[in-house]
């Protein structure tokens, strides 16, 4: 799998280059899908590269393909993959996309076989089950972080459960996946979303934090399978010892 992600990573920075940086010498094409979300020349190219190149690995050429730009059943085993998610970021030059791939054999999160890819083209990042993860020890933070999506965050509605614990800091990110890596590489302690999303969204990331023990919820209750095409509900990803408090204060505020 490492050499497919070698690969990609190659070709993507070639064609991204042409289009930001101070060689850029074209725009990037893009058109509006039925649903009014963007789709771009690069979110096509990084759906049938990895198709291809997974369609010709002995380990998972018989894995159901289950793109945002193309798909069909969800079918396990599947290769479940957001080629760009955050494309409105993407298409600003703004570096909070990410290449998002889940190999998942099954839909059992704690499954082993399961394995995630992230990666950002903008900075570089990238994380994949394969990486070694030594969880921290350090018991003295002051401020609990958490990112939240950043359309949601302008529209005010982290205000309250900001100011009902001092101790709790909220920032704002776009892409849901880059978020997803930012959180199973230590970058924050949950990611909290108000709105649906769909698998390719979030399958990636939602495995890698699994594999460092941070949990999926949806509504306060963990889900332990990623069966559905469009996961609805609060969703949170959080360790399981954070995660009956945030809610819980995160519920007071709401009612409040």
């Amino acid at each position: 799998m490492k050499n497919i992600q070698s690969e990609v990573i190659l070709m993507l920075t070639e064609k991204l280059s042409n289009l930001f940086g101070p060689k850029a010498n074209a725009a990037i094409a893009s058109n509006f899908k039925s649903d009014n979300s963007i789709v771009t020349e690069i979110d096509l190219f990084v759906s049938t590269l990895l198709k291809e190149k997974l369609k010709a690995h002995p380990e998972f050429n018989f894995y159901n393909f289950f793109s945002e730009e193309e798909y069909d059943q969800l079918i396990f085993p599947c290769a479940i993959l957001d080629p760009i998610d955050g494309t409105r970021e993407l298409v600003k030059g703004r570096a909070e996309c990410a290449v998002s791939l889940a190999l998942m054999k099954s839909s059992d999160l704690s499954d082993p076989s399961n394995y995630g890819w992230l990666y950002n083209p903008f900075s570089g990042f990238s994380l994949d089950s394969s990486v070694p993860f030594v969880a921290s020890n350090d018991k003295s933070k002051q401020k609990v972080l958490g990112m939240v999506s950043r359309s949601e965050f302008e529209k005010g509605y982290f205000n309250n459960f900001i100011n009902i614990d001092p101790r709790i800091e909220i920032t704002p990110r776009g892409s849901v996946a880059f978020k997803l890596g930012l959180l199973a590489s230590g970058g924050c302690e949950f990611v909290l979303s108000l709105s649906p999303k769909n698998i390719w969204d979030i399958a990636a990331g939602t495995i890698l934090c699994a594999q460092r023990g941070i949990k999926l919820y949806q509504n306060g209750v963990e889900i332990k399978h990623l069966d559905e095409v469009l996961v609805k509900g609060i969703l949170m990803w959080a360790p399981e010892e954070l995660a009956e408090d945030l809610w819980t204060k995160f519920k007071n505020e709401k009612k409040s």
